[in-house]
């Protein structure tokens, strides 16, 4: 196991599995990748991204979700797509491809990771999060409440990772790595979690890290 930190905070807004994300995503950017960024409405992670390439080409669905910048950095471009589809985008014309918190928006999750493996160069790479299911809290909740129905508030969806195998076995993609973050109570205004954990408390993390390979 991993050295485990512990982190507790009130009203903490440097999420973990954004910072994962990063890390991760920094051992695979070159900078004269291309980014996609589905679901860019947060600039700041946008500027975060365009830090490590060469163009950031930021995807949302709804105007008015578009980030209002006064000045936006060279190399950074958003498009009003569905990322579903992506029709503004060019097959095979992107290195790299960055999906936080977007597949449990989804109506067909399927399709996009068909849309996502369509616009990867060949040798491309994706890196997706998204919550887990089963996570501590929501376990615990359920105790008493009964198990949380779907579609949930703008989540048509949510996995634990037997869900996230399937779904990728029916994907085009050659190779994944699925991988488990944070275990403890993460996001509200107090968190208390281990930033790593032993393999049996896996099934209760908060977030899945989706890495996908284009062969």
């Amino acid at each position: 196991m991993a050295r485990s930190k512990l982190v507790v905070a009130i009203r903490h807004k440097r999420y973990h599995d954004w910072i994962a994300l990063l890390q991760t995503l920094q051992r695979h950017v070159q900078p004269h990748h291309v980014i996609l960024e589905l679901g860019a409405s947060t600039a700041s992670r946008t500027m975060d991204l365009s830090r490590l390439a060469h163009a950031v080409i930021g995807v949302e669905l709804y105007p008015d979700r578009v980030p209002h910048l006064r000045r936006v950095p060279g190399g950074v471009s958003y498009v009003c797509d569905d990322a579903q589809h992506l029709a503004s985008i060019k097959t095979a014309s992107c290195d790299v491809v960055v999906a936080s918190h977007l597949i449990e928006h989804v109506r067909d999750d399927q399709a996009l990771l068909h849309t996502i493996h369509r616009v990867l160069r060949p040798g491309g790479y994706a890196i997706l999060t998204t919550p887990n299911r089963k996570r501590l809290a929501r376990t615990v909740i359920e105790l008493f409440t009964g198990e949380r129905h779907f579609p949930y508030w703008e989540h048509q969806r949510e996995y634990v990772r037997y869900d996230l195998e399937d779904l990728l076995k029916r994907s085009p993609f050659g190779a994944w790595v699925i991988r488990g973050l944070v275990f403890g109570v993460h996001g509200g205004p107090v968190q208390c979690y281990l930033t790593a954990y032993p393999v049996r408390l896996e099934s209760l993390v908060e977030f899945w890290l989706v890495e996908l390979f284009k062969l």
